[in-house]
């Protein structure tokens, strides 16, 4: 069996370490930071993927690379199309997000329809139909707010945070913007059993819903840090657009399909 991981930041670089036991041959991709000596470099929006394949045939594709922050929707769409037609005949696995709602309800499932509003939410839609309309095998997965607490791989945002924090500055995280928050071993799990499995469709891969402030403070007091300067507050009744008050997703159809149950963060 073969697969190919296309960006090996920190979801990639988990899913490699799940996978790598089932397969004969991991491809692996960067486009800056080079993490395995034997990784490939390439740009999404520059290169073609089938001279990184070399004419083999992937039987499963795992798309991590963040390709949605692209201000150019035309160029994410060529791009798309180009990476999507050289995958004919493999399993693409498309890691998505939460972004692609618009906050207002939360708890979404996946019947619930896409109502993107901001510009990465909106090239999250694009990217997800463009998969639905050019594969016959994939699934599209939904994380939410993944985080790391492992000693040699504190994510960015909670390092930065525990560096405020520890330097005595003030923290404030919002109390009615809700997350479902899971740890990045845990849903490199679930996506590597959803792409080995022959599901086709969405699936929400999270964990429980609670407020970023509860997060945070769950956090902190999991890895022995302070919450004295940890202050939660509202978020402004005049916020920006990506000040999505609730995306908490349902993950009732990931527990189903993979069997897994997201642990809490004391727990993570």
């Amino acid at each position: 069996m073969k697969a190919a991981i296309i960006g090996t930041g920190s979801l990639g670089e988990k899913i490699y370490k799940n996978i790598s036991g089932s397969c004969d041959e991991v491809i692996l991709t960067h486009n800056r930071n080079k993490k395995y000596p034997d990784s490939k470099k390439f740009d999404f929006f520059v290169d073609d993927i089938r001279d990184i394949f070399e004419g083999d045939k992937m039987d499963v594709v795992f798309l991590t690379a963040k390709i949605e922050f692209e201000e150019d929707s035309q160029k994410l769409h060529d791009a798309m199309i180009r990476f999507l037609d050289a995958c004919r005949g493999s399993r693409v696995i498309y890691i998505s997000s939460d972004g692609i709602f618009d906050g207002e309800k939360g708890e979404y499932s996946e019947s619930d329809i896409p109502h993107p509003v901001t510009l990465y939410g909106k090239n999250l839609k694009l990217c997800e139909d463009l998969v639905k309309q050019h594969s016959d095998n994939y699934c599209i997965v939904r994380p939410n707010y993944l985080y790391s607490v492992e000693r040699e791989s504190v994510d960015g945002r909670i390092r930065r945070i525990i560096k405020d924090i520890e330097e005595g500055k003030k923290v404030t995280r919002f109390t009615d913007m809700y997350k479902s928050p899971m740890s990045y071993d845990q849903a490199a799990e679930a996506i590597v059993k959803l792409g080995l499995s022959d599901y086709v469709g969405t699936v929400h891969v999270s964990g429980e819903r609670m407020s970023v402030y509860e997060f945070t403070k769950e956090i902190l007091e999991s890895m022995g840090v302070s919450i004295n300067n940890l202050i939660g507050e509202a978020m402004p009744e005049e916020r920006p657009d990506d000040f999505l008050p609730d995306t908490s997703l349902d993950s009732s159809l990931m527990k189903k399909l993979t069997g897994i149950e997201p642990l809490d963060i004391k727990e993570s």
